[in-house]
């Protein structure tokens, strides 16, 4: 009885309405086509309703449609009923596979009768008869031409036992999803169409193809009875992939026509569908049926390689998905690949399948998708993950607005239309040409430290000659002595940045650009003013010049000056973070963790004082809050991820004056410049205090406005720590060069927000402050350039030692060099030199006074005139030669002259050297060092989880076709 047509039906324009039906173009006999349709469902009530009207709207319809629910809940049985001339509904359990619901509803109701009637066309029923089976999904709706299209291609091509359609998004968007799939056997699956790509008829062209999706699958009878349908043992997933090679392998064609159309709702990959029938992940059986189809269909002799490839494939997305934070990726990625090998089911699927290997595997190869573009495309998922993440990583929680919309809209700059692009952009980028002169003056700044050597100063030891030598320093210690932290952090950075030498040059030379850049990623959290947050961040970078960190080579303050606007940004995520559930960030709690780690290491003091005020800040400001506790804890991660040296700081709190690589910045001490002590210069540093005047007024003058902002308020707070800080370490002889970095940043941070608040007033006094900032920081840019990096540092060899000293540290000989140093009317020092002399950490892991104590006794009884057995004593210490640079004491080399077993060896003019006789005596050094690597190991661990947990989560995605993911029911 036919059935009355549901309203709505003209849910399909008149386009997509079928014409009469033409003949074979080529003028082959006329086919008869027998067509049944089989339906399956699950809780699809969402859908069904404009399936239905699909099939209204077919022409030619279905000869017997079929219709199969799998345990619904909702009405997808009624809607199914109510179809145009369905069958009884076949009912099976909510556990049946796609593959199994379509078997059963054959077995049900059987393929439509072959008709022996007079045909369609007017013939006399004797027209050839081909029979077919139709596979929909309840999510999809075939436009009113598909079936049409798909039978008259099979009219054209009867070679061809299995067509596709041209899958579309739903309901009727021209966004392509599917024309057409294979697979690489690498197992990852491949429709040669990019995310959101439109349908404009650049994939029209018939062709065949490896498999075809099951939603709107055409097969003809003997190839599905031939075949035996789809794999049981794939109840969703790959199932389609696996018919399609199969049938490769059988000798039958699968083809794909563009012009019939399939809309597809895709409802478990845009999660309106939850997987129905299984406990497991939808991302674990993806990759367990990946591994099973492979494994079940691919040529023997590719086997060893393809358990090799799926094995470091394994390894890889594991890795992945550690460092993205999501573990459960990884034990799914182990589960699929260890649940399907030892599992045996593709050893059984592969004799199975040995009948059908009627074709050559080198015949069907080209089908596949090649390894390099399954390679392309998940260095194209990685690269658009990473960027995406780093986008979202710190706006995945609401923001609270800074500013309103009429002060943003205020503060931004309008440029004519008539302007070109590059000029429009960059005047809306003020930072942009800022930081691009930062960059370049950095280069014409450093013009006379450019060329060969390595960079040294009296406050800045060489630096390693290799990352095996660096990481020998970052783990061994003369017994009782502790490493520094920084060095293992500093041999981190080296491994990306060229070795050593390298990442000291990037710190040193391009610490000003750097430093400007991490200052913009603070401002731009609230400082809306582009002009403003352009000169904040530039006047930033340009303080690093002032305090004279690059000149003395001060690497722990170049560090610090990089890191701090990093740490402040951190915090004020965590600080300003604000949810109705969640609060705070973990997230930027890790990262700020990170960056207190680095204070410790570097910059001792600076990250005590750091930590003091957000311990307090947490404490009081934000209460026992979530926010709070984070804080806490970035404190607490901080002191962690620097141990023991953290131990050591506490044991001997005088390290806390020491920054990274020398001995303590020269302090401002008692009786000493006052004005060098306000002003934030150290002694030796290149600018005058005076320049930094105007910057200070500025700022006073900031704090006589009616109103104030906050982040202005805490700009002065962290200038007056600094301050206090400074007197502190001052009056105890530490250095108080990073302290007094904090200082002027403080002042920069206020100055820059009260640019802020003024916006662009036209106020004649306003106007004159800023002029006066501008001024004074071109005028400190000019000095920067002019003066360049000239002062202590400089570039020259590792060593101011003769050539043939230096070579004889090496192997075979590995000597060792007494350095003493002794001018008239101060105390003797001394050096033992060996390895390739004193270089960056060495300050820090000098030996105690009980291990040094043999060569010291020495040298103090040579100071007296000597005994006459020193020699034999050098010579049992394992010392080789004795060198005195100049200027020599005249009184002690007389004595060396006369010691016996010590014989004079060439120097440079003014210098003094000595071999020591060794050949009677086999001595060894009291200097010998313990190596900590289990300390180093542990701590490079504990980086590695640190890092992991500040970066952001990996998402999972289920790599199936659009449309069936996740499905029980397709």
């Amino acid at each position: 009885m036919e059935q009355e047509a549901p309203a709505g039906w003209e849910f399909f324009d008149s386009v997509d309405f079928p014409t009469d039906h033409t003949d074979d173009p080529m003028g082959r006999p006329r086919i008869r086509h027998v067509v049944t349709a089989v339906v399956v469902g699950h809780e699809g009530a969402a859908w069904l309703p404009r399936l239905s009207e699909a099939l209204w709207a077919l022409n030619p319809r279905p000869d017997r449609l079929i219709a199969v629910d799998t345990g619904s809940t909702d009405e997808t049985a009624e809607l199914l009923a109510a179809m145009p001339g369905v069958e009884p509904v076949v009912s099976v359990s909510a556990r049946t596979g796609f593959g199994t619901a379509v078997a059963r509803g054959i077995e049900a109701a059987g393929f439509a009768p072959i008709p022996s009637a007079v045909g369609p066309y007017g013939d006399d029923g004797h027209m050839p008869v081909v029979e077919w089976l139709w596979l929909l999904h309840d999510d999809c709706a075939p436009a009113p031409k598909a079936l049409e299209k798909l039978l008259l291609e099979a009219t054209m091509s009867p070679g061809t036992g299995v067509w596709g359609p041209k899958l579309r998004l739903w309901p009727r968007d021209r966004e392509l999803l599917e024309v057409g799939v294979t697979t690489s056997l690498g197992g990852r699956r491949d429709t040669g169409i990019e995310n959101g790509e439109l349908d404009q008829g650049q994939h029209d062209q018939l062709r065949n193809v490896l498999a075809v999706s099951s939603a709107g699958m055409l097969v003809r009878r003997d190839v599905w009875e031939a075949l035996h349908g789809f794999d049981p043992r794939l109840p969703m997933f790959r199932d389609d992939i696996d018919f399609g090679w199969r049938a490769s392998r059988a000798g039958y064609k699968v083809g794909v026509a563009p012009d019939a159309v399939v809309y597809h709702a895709q409802a478990a990959a845009t999660g309106e569908r939850a997987l129905a029938g299984t406990r497991r992940h939808a991302y674990q059986l993806d990759r367990s049926h990946a591994y099973y189809t492979v494994l079940a269909n691919a040529p023997g002799k590719l086997l060893p390689l393809l358990i090799l490839r799926f094995l470091l494939g394994t390894i890889l997305r594991s890795v992945w998905f550690l460092l993205g934070k999501t573990p459960s990726g990884a034990v799914d990625e182990w589960t699929a690949l260890l649940g399907t090998l030892p599992a045996g089911g593709w050893t059984q699927a592969r004799r199975n399948r040995r009948s059908l290997d009627r074709v050559p595997y080198d015949d069907i190869k080209p089908l596949f998708s090649r390894s390099v573009h399954a390679l392309r495309h998940n260095l194209e998922e990685t690269t658009s993950t990473i960027s995406e993440r780093i986008r979202e990583a710190w706006a995945d929680e609401p923001e609270e607005q800074v500013v309103t919309t009429a002060r943003r809209a205020k503060s931004t700059t309008r440029v004519a239309v008539d302007q070109p692009r590059w000029r429009r952009q960059l005047i809306r980028r003020p930072f942009l040409i800022a930081w691009v002169f930062l960059a370049i003056g950095a280069v014409v700044a450093a013009r006379s430290l450019i060329g060969g050597g390595v960079l040294r100063s009296s406050l800045l030891l060489p630096p390693h000659e290799t990352l095996g030598a660096l990481w020998h320093a970052a783990a061994a210690a003369p017994p009782g002595v502790t490493p520094p932290a920084w060095l293992g952090q500093f041999w981190a950075f080296s491994t990306v940045m060229f070795g050593p030498s390298g990442a000291m040059n990037l710190l040193l030379l391009g610490a000003v650009p750097l430093a400007g850049l991490a200052a913009w990623a603070l401002l731009r959290a609230f400082v809306v003013d582009r002009a403003a947050r352009a000169w904040g961040a530039s006047a930033y970078g340009l303080a690093v010049f002032t305090n004279g960190a690059i000149t003395q080579g001060r690497i722990g303050t170049c560090v610090a000056a990089i890191v701090l606007p990093l740490l402040g940004a951190a915090v004020h995520t965590v600080a300003r973070r604000r949810r109705v559930i969640i609060q705070g960030s973990w997230r930027a709690a890790w990262f700020a963790g990170i960056c207190q780690a680095v204070l410790f290491a570097f910059t001792p003091a600076l990250g005590l004082l750091v930590s003091v005020i957000l311990v307090i800040g947490g404490a009081l400001g934000l209460g026992w809050r979530r926010q709070g506790r984070q804080l806490v804890f970035s404190v607490v991660l901080g002191l962690l991820l620097v141990l023991p040296w953290t131990i050591e700081l506490v044991l001997n709190p005088w390290r806390l004056g020491q920054e990274a690589g020398g001995p303590p910045t020269a302090a401002v001490g008692p009786g000493d410049s006052i004005p060098h002590l306000l002003t934030g210069t150290p002694i030796g540093a290149p600018t005058p205090w005076w320049l930094v005047v105007p910057l200070i007024l500025v700022a006073l003058l900031s704090l006589l406005r009616e109103s104030r902002q906050r982040y202005e308020l805490l700009g002065w707070f962290a200038a007056l720590a600094g301050l206090a800080g400074t007197l502190v370490a001052s009056r105890l002889g530490g250095g108080s060069g990073p302290l007094m970095f904090l200082m002027t940043a403080g002042w920069i941070v206020a100055v820059t927000v009260a640019w802020d608040s003024v916006g662009r007033s036209t106020e004649i006094i306003v106007q004159g402050v800023l002029g006066i900032v501008l001024v004074t920081s071109i005028v400190t840019a000019g000095f920067w350039l002019v003066r360049g990096a000239d002062g202590p540092l400089w570039r020259g060899p590792a060593q101011d030692l003769p050539a043939y000293l230096i070579s004889a540290q090496d192997p075979p000989q590995d000597a060792s060099i007494l350095v003493v140093r002794k001018d008239s009317g101060s105390p003797m020092r001394y050096s033992l030199v060996k390895d390739g002399g004193p270089r960056m950490g060495s300050l820090e892991t000098a030996p105690t006074a009980e291990q040094s104590k043999p060569v010291t006794e020495v040298l103090s009884t040579l100071g007296g005139g000597g005994t006459g057995e020193e020699g034999r004593q050098l010579a049992g210490l394992a010392i080789d030669y004795v060198y005195l640079p100049a200027p020599v004491d005249p009184t002690l080399q007389a004595t060396l002259d006369s010691l016996p077993g010590l014989t004079r060896a060439s120097a440079a003019e003014g210098d003094a050297a000595w071999l020591v006789n060794r050949s009677e005596i086999d001595g060894s050094s009291p200097l010998t060092d313990v190596t900590h690597s289990v300390w180093r190991v542990l701590g490079l661990i504990a980086w590695l989880i640190a890092l992991v947990f500040c970066l952001p989560t990996v998402r999972r995605t289920v790599a199936v076709p659009h449309g069936t993911h996740a499905r029980r029911d397709r």
